[in-house]
């Protein structure tokens, strides 16, 4: 799994990615919420 589709497509973290994501169809939708995407990371544990 890449992460494109962890943010974009991934069904078993969809609760995780609309709490810090809502529903993004594209990565510039997921970039131009840097906070919802660091804190949804961080719920995956990419930031340890």
């Amino acid at each position: 799994e890449t992460p494109t589709h962890v943010m974009l497509e991934c069904t078993g973290v969809t609760e995780q990615r609309e709490i810090y994501l809502g529903s993004p169809a594209t990565i510039p939708e997921v970039l131009g919420n840097l906070g919802g995407m660091l804190g949804f990371w961080n719920e995956l544990g990419w930031l340890e």
